[in-house]
């Protein structure tokens, strides 16, 4: 299996390299594997050839490790996650591609490895302190009604919230998911703090986007938006979260397209 070990801590994590153009490095959510981000609408839409898409999994989730120190998950040692799968390959600059929890890393790695970088797509995420909002409250609380085996507490936080029923598959793979490690990772990024103190000083390209309906996170996108230079936000006015995470709006993949193609 492709693995890439980071340099500063040993950990490993999984990535799939389809091959092709121009690098781009896709995290998912919280609970999305690779498979999972395989199906996204982005990836789905990025024409072959093109582009070279690489599917990475979080460390806590998938086929990588899982460490159940929440001082594993500090932002630094994410972005170097991220940056050992850039250097396993070969690449010195690739875009990085994030769908929430992998929106938050996206701007981890514009603060803490911007040389790396070609451009920014981050969804349904902001770089500020963690809000104490509805939907971090639905996931502390799912997270502490989780036992040790999985994590379907939490799973079925989120299908009430959204008041969605996911997928069987998708579904059964997240809640195999490790609670511990998801613990761990949970506790660390929402006492981490902003997760940079200067956005002005930022020369990334960035598309910020996320849904109309996201409350817990709609104004700071809005707020990090106008302090990035050279930043794009795109609402989706028809979307909350989740919608936006797993949309296929044509609006979307047009800015994506536009913003990697510029870089």
């Amino acid at each position: 299996m492709p693995y890439a070990t980071n340099a500063v801590d040993g950990c490993r994590v999984y990535f799939e390299d389809d091959g092709g153009g121009v690098p781009v490095v896709l995290h998912g959510g919280l609970l999305d594997a690779v498979v999972d981000v395989r199906g996204s609408g982005i990836a789905q839409g990025l024409p072959a050839g093109e582009f070279r898409p690489i599917y990475v999994d979080h460390r806590g989730l998938g086929q990588s490790d899982k460490p159940h120190d929440p001082a594993a998950y500090a932002m630094p040692l994410r972005v170097a996650d991220a940056i050992a799968v850039l250097d396993e390959l070969g690449i010195e600059r690739a875009h990085f591609v994030g769908m929430s929890w992998g929106a938050r890393l996206g701007f981890g790695i514009g603060e803490h490895a911007p040389t790396r970088v070609l451009s920014l797509v981050n969804g349904g995420q902001q770089p500020y302190e963690w809000p104490a909002s509805p939907l971090t409250q639905a996931v502390t609380q799912g997270l502490a009604a989780c036992g040790s085996e999985n994590i379907e507490a939490l799973v079925e936080a989120f299908e009430a919230f959204w008041d969605v029923r996911f997928p069987d598959e998708g579904r059964a793979r997240w809640v195999d998911n490790d609670p511990v490690a998801l613990r761990a990772a949970w506790t660390t990024v929402t006492s981490e703090g902003p997760v940079s103190e200067e956005l002005s000083a930022w020369r990334v390209p960035c598309l910020l986007f996320l849904g109309a309906g996201d409350h817990d996170f709609i104004d700071q996108a809005r707020r990090a938006a106008e302090e990035i230079p050279n930043a794009e936000l795109l609402v989706l006015e028809e979307a909350d979260h989740y919608a936006a995470h797993v949309s296929q709006d044509d609006q979307l993949l047009d800015a994506v397209l536009r913003t990697l193609r510029a870089a």
